[in-house]
């Protein structure tokens, strides 16, 4: 229905503005000129990001150039000077930048992307300094023959080197975004142009893209792990950097995506950090240094928290003060904590009063009172901070208490 409402629509513009289509062989010669034209903007675009980071020195095709220049230059013959000029075959080209160019994570180039810069995961650090080696090789040649060739000297291997270009590129972001994902750290330069953090970053474990299937490999299930590295220590932590246990299960992904890091820094080491700083302006000279700071940092603190996890770094706290609610409250709240299917023991109730929750024309809706459902865990006792509430019946009355809000903070508790 959607194709049929599209092809009505399409037709009907095309009427309004005096062409005389008569027969649908014709309609579909006009939906092939549109898919083309859509497909030589997005290849422009692609060209035009390449041009603008050769660098300075690039011979770089003008802004004004248009398809039709481009063709005269591709089908001229070229001078006898041109054609005894060869520039060879180069390096060998890694499968990231022969294939091609990739318009979104779902289409085939965009699936090999994420199943390499995921695999990194299990992918050995050996294989990150070759694939780091070829890259690099294979780039550095690229860059320089695209800056040597005049414009429309042989337009075919200008554009296919763009395109290898494009691609270097495209996997190296891939790869910084995914750093950018496990690592929330705000980098900083002072005045010695060092990097350095003024607060202590949440780094994650097992992070992956909801449908990126390369990122969900190995990890599903595990939940969210956390780790970071404050006052000295690397441990990991809750979100409020209390220390927590990993258990096996956490420690098996841990190890995984040390891996990661590990081979990401391998892989932004050297060349890729200069030629960013080199062609790059403003904040985004700094963008791939960023990227290899926060590979380093991450494997550097995941490895330490990894040896010295330990069920001595848990800090167990005080049971939190009850409230004035707690008396006439406590048996209720434990009785709707236990038909949850948890295994509570106790419960305190930390408010002093009702909170009034009202809707939007201001009148009631629920009360709730907060506080925390403890249990038994294996570890020792757990407290979950949760609510309660009665809801409003009308009249100046309310219902019967029961559990309201979800475990939104966890403390081990004397």
């Amino acid at each position: 229905m959607k194709t049929n409402f599209f092809l009505k629509s399409l037709l009907a513009v095309i009427l309004s503005l005096g062409v005389c289509v008569c027969a649908q062989a014709q309609l579909k010669g006009v939906l092939n000129k549109a898919k083309k034209a859509v497909k030589e903007k997005t290849e422009k675009a692609v060209e035009n990001a390449v041009d603008n980071a050769l660098g300075n020195d690039s011979q770089q095709t003008t802004s004004t150039s248009n398809s039709s220049q481009k063709s005269t230059s591709a089908s001229r013959v070229p001078s006898q000077k041109e054609q005894v000029k060869s520039y060879g075959s180069g390096p060998e080209i890694p499968r990231i930048m022969a294939m091609e160019t990739s318009y979104s994570d779902y289409d085939e180039s965009g699936k090999y992307l994420n199943s390499v810069a995921w695999g990194l995961r299990k992918t050995s650090q050996s294989e990150a300094k070759t694939l780091a080696e070829k890259l690099t090789a294979r780039f550095k040649w690229v860059r320089k023959t695209l800056q040597e060739m005049q414009q429309g000297e042989n337009y075919e291997l200008e554009m296919q080197l763009k395109k290898e270009f494009g691609n270097w590129q495209a996997f190296y972001v891939k790869i910084g975004e995914i750093m950018n994902l496990i690592n929330n750290g705000d980098y900083k330069k002072d005045n010695t142009g060092a990097f350095y953090l003024d607060r202590p970053p949440l780094m994650h474990v097992g992070m992956h893209v909801a449908g990126n299937q390369a990122s969900e490999e190995g990890v599903m299930g595990i939940g969210s792990v956390l780790f970071t590295r404050n006052k000295g220590k690397a441990y990991f932590c809750d979100y409020k950097l209390d220390p927590v246990f990993a258990e096996e299960d956490a420690l098996r992904v841990a190890k995984l995506d040390l891996n990661m890091a590990t081979n990401i820094s391998i892989l932004f080491e050297g060349y890729p950090v200069e030629w960013c700083r080199e062609t790059q302006n403003g904040v985004m000279k700094d963008q791939f240094a960023i990227y290899y700071q926060k590979a380093l940092t991450y494997a550097s603190a995941l490895k330490e928290a990894i040896k010295g996890n330990s069920l001595d770094n848990l800090e167990f706290k005080p049971v939190p003060k009850a409230g004035s609610m707690n008396a006439s409250l406590n048996a209720q709240a434990l009785a709707a904590e236990k038909k949850k299917g948890k295994d509570a023991i106790k419960v305190v109730i930390v408010s002093n009063s009702w909170e009034i929750q009202k809707n939007a024309l201001g009148q009631p809706v629920r009360r709730v009172v907060y506080g925390y459902s403890i249990a038994n865990t294996k570890h020792g006792k757990m407290a979950t901070r949760v609510s309660w509430a009665e809801d409003y019946q009308g009249g100046g009355k309310y219902g019967s208490l029961h559990a309201y809000g979800v475990g939104t903070e966890y403390l081990y508790v004397k």
